[in-house]
């Protein structure tokens, strides 16, 4: 049942909408069954005593050679009568208290009955009763009091001695109205379904048109603003993301411009004291000072390469993630690195390709750098898209491993930028896999080595 339960908001919106009316008119239609059926009975009864009471009338002044002709012509197919000498009705069964039925019998039978037995018969099988009925109050109209029962068993003492004893049955419901109603469900079923399916899509497709802005703002996308349509809950709804997809573009935009214009300043005193080190008489004192500004100059130059990508804002389109890391396989293996991709099946994903190339090319050239050489594999499941890159390097001790993504950090020891690089690497990388909704994890092998991970979210449809 819970898988058979709807998972979207219109459905589980029209499915309980059709559960209520479909309890409320299966319990109208039980009502309105058991009323009509009541109904049927009270006027089989009211026939039968009618019946009874000519039929006794009739007895007291035909011949007895008339009667059977007489019984024959009174009863139906749902009323028996037979004269018996005996009561169809033990008096012993009985209370010994007058009921309404028997009172009204002896006060129209009055100086033609000795007296008068009625019972209540059970309902035949298959007659469903969600309560037995009462005793309806007195009339008043001149008119019998309704028993409301399956059935009568009515019995009168002749003047003769003899007994009049009357078998009613209880009519059977038709089939007709049953059916009536049942196609009379189904059709309010319908109508009132695939009206609330109109009115809930409509409503909920500004939820959906959210749903995939979002999606696509955590990837790191441009959106443009959402129309305001709906209730007015959505709509509120609508405004609040586009006032904070501005204000999230604004900050990262001031952000960026603060980054690029410190690094763009820092040019200026790096150059002063280039050219003041050079006075410095000390040789060795100067090839340090020239080797930290050397240091100090690829610094601000990788932070403004970044923060001009970051500024750039590349646009989103779909490429074929194995193609990628073929080029990127391809470029670092003529540069002569030992680099090697598993076969991979084309893989459409939409990302903005040159900043996932770059943070991939990081990864790779990490591999290559500390672990002689790369293996790369590109996975895809219904959890997401993974790139996992190999290497058979030392690894990183396992308290050290967030710490080597903070930016300008270095685990190698050389100062060297052929060793070590200058820390921007996989810092970059993390921030580009974020930005597109997934993240960069890195975890020693089991048969050493480091295993770097870029995790990509699934594609959307």
């Amino acid at each position: 049942m819970i898988r058979l339960w709807p998972r979207g908001v219109a459905g589980q919106l029209v499915a309980v909408v059709l559960v209520a009316l479909l309890l409320a008119l299966g319990a109208a239609f039980a009502i309105f069954s058991d009323e009509r059926q009541g109904a049927l009975e009270v006027q089989q009864h009211e026939q039968m005593l009618g019946r009874v009471v000519s039929a006794v009338e009739l007895l007291a002044v035909l011949p007895k050679a008339q009667e059977a002709r007489l019984l024959r012509s009174a009863g139906t197919s749902q009323l028996r009568l037979s004269v018996d000498a005996r009561p169809a009705i033990d008096p012993v069964e009985l209370d010994g208290r007058r009921s309404r039925v028997e009172r009204y019998l002896l006060q129209r039978l009055e100086g033609l009955a000795g007296d008068v037995l009625v019972r209540r018969a059970e309902p035949p099988p298959g007659v469903w009763r969600p309560w037995r009925p009462r005793d309806d109050e007195a009339r008043g109209d001149g008119r019998p009091p309704h028993k409301r029962t399956a059935g009568l068993v009515v019995t009168v003492k002749l003047a003769d001695g003899r007994w009049l004893n009357a078998r009613g049955v209880a009519p059977s419901p038709a089939a007709g109205p049953a059916r009536s109603a049942l196609l009379t469900v189904l059709l309010m079923a319908a109508l009132v379904g695939g009206g609330a399916m109109l009115v809930v899509r409509r409503l909920i497709a500004p939820l959906r048109a959210l749903a995939v802005a979002a999606e696509r703002l955590g990837r790191g996308e441009t959106v443009a603003p959402l129309p305001d349509s709906g209730p007015e809950e959505i709509r509120r709804t609508t405004a609040a993301f586009n006032a904070m997809q501005e204000r999230l573009h604004r900050f990262i935009d001031d952000r960026t411009r603060l980054l690029a214009a410190i690094s763009h300043d820092l040019r200026t005193p790096i150059t002063t004291l280039r050219l003041r080190a050079e006075f410095v008489e000390e040789e060795e004192t100067r090839a340090r000072l020239l080797a930290t500004l050397d240091e100090m100059q690829r610094m601000v130059e990788a932070t403004l390469a970044f923060a001009g990508e970051q500024a750039s804002r590349e646009t989103t389109r779909t490429v074929d993630l194995a193609g990628l890391l073929e080029s990127v396989v391809g470029e670092l293996a003529d540069l002569g690195a030992e680099v090697r991709l598993e076969p991979a099946s084309r893989l459409p994903y939409p990302c903005r390709a040159t900043a996932l190339t770059r943070a991939i090319r990081n990864l790779v050239e990490n591999a290559v750098r500390y672990g002689e050489r790369a293996r790369i594999r590109l996975t895809a499941n219904a959890r997401g898209v993974a790139v996992v890159i190999d290497d058979d390097g030392p690894g990183i001790p396992t308290d050290k491993i967030e710490a080597a993504f903070a930016p300008f950090v270095r685990l190698e020891g050389s100062r060297s930028p052929e060793t070590g690089g200058i820390g921007l690497g996989l810092a970059i990388a993390r921030t580009i896999a974020r930005a597109h909704g997934g993240d960069v994890t890195l975890a020693n092998r089991a048969g050493g080595g480091l295993a770097a991970t870029l995790s990509l979210p699934p594609a959307p449809p």
